[in-house]
């Protein structure tokens, strides 16, 4: 599933800064933050208006990408919970990847052998994380996913040792770096992950443009980008991603859910 710009079919990825897709993926990490929300919702107004009665391509050039409503319901910067979600879906893929051998191939899979690989890593997270497959990542699933248990778990499936070594080593990066857009105050709560994001991050890079080449070559997903290119200028402006996380907004959301069905007219 796409979020924000890509999910108006934009070649621009990020809400944060002007990279394209093929940009991101070909320099993951070295990224500046030039864009704010208040200025994306000054260019949906342009893409909308079009005041300088301006060609479509002059437009798309204009807004950068900000060109259709999805946009509208991303977040003010990064969102700590999303970013757990988000990278944890593609995580998922990338575990079922591994298990049918997908960087040895050059042919396009059927859809019947990705349903095969869906279902062995299911059967394998029931078994010995009992975790119940979701039509949908939530959060729990996200975090419980994302852990040194599971990837063991999954890693029993990967036929290649070597390639069990790199998914091993992936997900040991990311857990790593994890804590720092999690804490509340990452400088006091995990100064020693903060010191090294920079450093993870690189290698976690590296990783993607090497051993899953099969998979992140030209291309990359709108949190993955975030995770490894915007992270430490967000912490160093603004003290952390936690200011800016949605959680207090998800238990809103749950909260209203049960009072519309308390005041709901029930159906006799």
């Amino acid at each position: 599933e796409m979020e924000g710009l890509e999910a108006s079919g934009s070649t621009y990825i990020c809400t944060l800064c002007d990279s394209t897709r093929a940009e991101a993926s070909t320099n993951m990490v070295l990224h500046s933050i030039t864009r704010s929300h208040q200025e994306n919702l000054e260019r949906y107004e342009l893409w909308r208006t079009n005041p300088f009665s301006e060609s479509t391509d002059e437009l798309r050039d204009r807004v950068k990408g900000v060109s259709a409503k999805p946009f509208m319901e991303t977040q003010p910067t990064l969102d700590a919970l999303h970013c757990d979600i988000g990278n944890a879906t593609e995580f998922y893929k990338i575990f079922q990847d591994e298990i049918g051998e997908m960087h040895a191939r050059t042919d396009v899979p059927s859809r019947e052998e990705r349903r095969q690989w869906r279902a062995a890593l299911d059967k394998q997270l029931r078994k010995k994380m009992k975790l119940k497959p979701v039509m949908r990542m939530n959060g729990n699933y996200a975090r419980r996913l994302m852990t040194a248990e599971a990837v063991e778990a999954v890693c029993e499936l990967v036929p290649s040792e070597v390639r069990r070594q790199a998914l091993s080593e992936l997900v040991g990066l990311y857990l790593q770096m994890k804590p720092v857009w999690r804490a509340t105050w990452p400088a006091r709560e995990c100064p020693d992950q903060l010191c090294r994001y920079s450093f993870n991050s690189q290698r976690f890079a590296e990783l993607l443009s090497s051993t899953f080449k099969y998979r992140y070559d030209g291309k990359i997903t709108n949190y993955l980008h975030k995770t490894l290119a915007h992270v430490p200028e967000i912490v160093e402006r603004d003290g952390s991603i936690g200011a800016w996380a949605s959680e207090g907004n998800e238990s809103g959301n749950k909260l209203f859910r049960r009072f519309r069905k308390m005041n709901a007219r029930q159906s006799k």
